[in-house]
């Protein structure tokens, strides 16, 4: 069972990209957008690895996105492992290799991260346990939508390096 270098290395990856997301990625801003490195990072080891350490790693690195941004401790986990659940459907059955479904796990990854992570925050402004309001539709239009198309790129941009990593020969 040879997992890889990236397999075991992970976790400390992806605390590391934590700290640069919550500080210097803000300077890889396009147009006001930023991406989300750590979701990025979450659904290449999704796709490489498979569901189960996709969300043990999107645990993990969605804890630490909270710790370090400040927001409500557990929301990026639950919306980070709903991401994986979509990405994850692409390990196996469809091959990474394909063009299209580390593309489409990007993008639908960052949909449903974006959009589970706002559930949460609505549901916990609704209970009083958060002030934080943010409009529905603006926030889909003008920041969503933006990070999605960011993300997707930047996926198309990782796609060489990605077909180089080798399978996972384990379930």
């Amino acid at each position: 069972m040879n997992r890889g270098f990236l397999y075991y290395a992970m976790i400390p990856l992806l605390l590391f990209l934590c700290l640069l997301q919550s500080t210097a990625v803000a300077r890889l801003k396009i147009a006001g957008v930023k991406p989300d490195l750590v979701l990025l990072m979450v659904i290449i080891g999704t796709l490489l690895y498979g569901m189960r350490p996709g969300m043990l790693w999107a645990f993990i690195a969605g804890i630490g996105l909270d710790i370090f941004s400040g927001g409500p401790l557990g929301a990026s986990s639950l919306a980070m492992m709903a991401a994986v659940a979509v990405a994850g459907l692409g390990h196996r059955p469809l091959s990474r290799f394909n063009l299209l479904v580390p593309l489409a796990a990007a993008s639908l990854g960052t949909i449903v991260y974006a959009v589970v992570y706002r559930l949460i925050l609505a549901t916990l402004s609704l209970a009083g346990w958060s002030t934080l309001n943010l409009p529905i539709f603006e926030t889909l239009r003008d920041i969503v939508l933006p990070v999605t198309l960011y993300n997707t790129v930047l996926m198309a941009a990782a796609l060489p390096f990605l077909n180089r990593m080798p399978e996972s020969q384990d379930l």
